[in-house]
């Protein structure tokens, strides 16, 4: 129990520092593409992919280069997104876990994991719900979701919640977008380009 949460008290120390470090984090949606995200310079890695069978491997490689992995359990196959599932991402060694759902990021935090929230800003109801989410849970950050949002609805979230932090994902084409994103006041923008993983 002891080596968990020394664990994952290095985890979030080193989480907050990659974020401090640089406002990028690598979305690796494919075996082919994991490797260039573990050549990068990039520390935090998003793995949006995964089953049984390969997820263990590719934590340890990641590990063992520097990285820390987040895994989003709502697109991974072969796994449920309950409390068992999230045991056994933490067995292997991920650093934290993503999701779209409160069930899924307890059990990551009860297993001292770091917890993201992923939500998708289509209209003002969806801010709203993120913000009744964060009333009952709040996860060490919230990916907001499409990118291109999160400098309409970053005030409104982090309203409640001043120390908050905030990643927007999705639609970027470029680092002159991470760059203006950075400049709202976002923490990191998660991109799934290998071009763009640098710092």
């Amino acid at each position: 129990m002891e080596k968990k949460a020394t664990k994952a008290v290095r985890d979030k120390e080193a989480w907050d520092e990659a974020l401090k470090d640089s406002s990028i984090i690598a979305a690796v949606r494919s075996e082919e593409t994991l490797e260039g995200a573990l050549a990068s310079p990039v520390r935090l890695l998003y793995l949006l992919f995964g089953n049984p069978m390969n997820l263990a491997q590719m934590i340890a490689t990641a590990r063992a280069r520097g990285k820390l992995v987040l895994v989003n359990a709502d697109l991974l196959q072969g796994f449920s997104r309950d409390a068992f599932a999230v045991e056994y991402l933490a067995h292997c060694g991920v650093s934290g876990i993503i999701s779209t759902h409160h069930g899924t990021l307890q059990a990551g935090r009860a297993n001292g994991l770091i917890t993201v929230l992923r939500t998708f800003m289509i209209d003002s109801a969806a801010v709203e719900g993120a913000r009744r989410f964060l009333a009952n849970f709040q996860p060490d950050a919230v990916e907001l979701l499409p990118a291109v949002a999160a400098p309409l609805v970053i005030d409104r979230i982090r309203g409640s919640h001043p120390a908050l932090k905030v990643i927007a994902g999705g639609l970027i084409g470029d680092l002159m977008q991470v760059e203006k994103l950075v400049q709202a006041g976002v923490d990191a923008v998660s991109l799934s380009r290998p071009d763009l993983w640098i710092l």
